[in-house]
């Protein structure tokens, strides 16, 4: 980059002194409430850095648009710099930016005022083409950040945070086609906790919503990082385990239920137990209805029995055939 001279160098030393002008006119539009959670110190800190980035591209236009990844992650921190807890979108985020390109252009207006009109066009200019590209990159980042919110939220549970049955779809399709182009296996388990009906009778359904967050948190620490654990409504979860046949699923499923009922409890109520049906892929069928279907009825024999985990014994010719009849 070019270095820093005249006003816009003059900009550059007092980017502290600019910077608490900005947050005057964001104060004067603010309501009592707003201004009580406008975090100063964060403003303080971060802002003088985001105009000396301005006030470098303003120096050599033509680098204007080439922002750095960590100029554009300063750019789009500036999005919550008002915000306190509340949401931003990205029509604030511009025109919080368009009152700190003001201050800049006002800025250099005063200190060009007795100096030469074509430099202060020139200079204006500039510095408005910097201040674009760093208000593009700051709302594209904001959008690119909530669109990636927005789809987190889609595939997760919220009560539990795990992933939801759109989230287990989707990994159950992907598993599939790696299955059948590559020839790796997957285990599906299947999983219902005994007696919530009981405990939300007796308790309440809060009561019944701790037990699920405890279930929740007990398969969260007990499976892989590369194991997506879903809650698939009322007190049912699933497990899709990659590269893990019935076998060494089953000792999962047995891992999963220990950790149940290590860790997740109620005063005055049994031990909280979970049912766990468990199916491999190709060994037990290679499409999503087969396993689903040889995974849960081998749950309801893991609760029929009491032994509390089961292995589905039927492949998918054989579920099938027996579905014909």
């Amino acid at each position: 980059m070019k270095p820093i001279r005249g006003p816009l160098a003059r900009l550059d030393r007092s980017r502290d002194e600019l910077a608490k002008a900005w947050l005057v006119k964001l104060i004067e539009r603010a309501s009592l409430d707003e201004i009580a959670e406008l975090p100063t110190d964060r403003i303080a800190r971060e802002l003088p850095e985001l105009i000396g980035d301005i006030v470098r591209r303003a120096a050599d236009a033509e680098d204007a648009y080439e922002l750095s990844a960590d100029e554009i992650q300063r750019a789009a921190a500036l999005g919550a710099l008002r915000a306190g807890t509340r949401d931003r979108n990205a029509a604030e985020l511009a025109r919080d930016l368009a009152s700190l390109q003001a201050v800049l252009v006002r800025a250099l207006r005063e200190e060009l005022a007795s100096g030469d009109p074509d430099e202060f066009a020139d200079a204006v200019e500039r510095l408005v083409e910097s201040t674009g590209a760093v208000q593009a990159a700051a709302i594209d980042a904001l959008v690119q950040s909530r669109s990636r919110e927005l789809e987190s939220q889609a595939n997760t549970d919220p009560l539990t945070g795990l992933g939801n049955l759109r989230a287990l779809q989707r990994q159950l399709a992907t598993l599939l086609a790696a299955q059948k182009r590559y020839g790796r296996g997957f285990a599906v388990l299947l999983m219902d906790i005994d007696g919530l009906k009981r405990i939300n009778d007796g308790h309440g359904h809060q009561a019944g919503d701790r037990v699920l967050m405890q279930v929740a948190m007990s398969v969260r620490r007990s499976v892989r990082e590369v194991d997506l654990a879903a809650r698939l409504g009322g007190d049912e979860f699933c497990v899709l385990a990659p590269e893990q046949d019935a076998a060494s699923a089953a000792k999962l499923a047995g891992r999963l239920g220990d950790a149940v009922r290590a860790e997740a409890a109620m005063p005055d109520e049994p031990p909280v137990a979970m049912s766990i049906g468990v199916a491999a892929c190709p060994e037990h069928g290679d499409d999503a209805e087969s396993l689903i279907d040889g995974a849960d009825r081998a749950m309801y024999r893991a609760k029929a029995s009491g032994d509390g985990v089961a292995v589905s014994d039927s492949s998918g010719a054989e579920l099938a055939e027996e579905a014909k009849t």
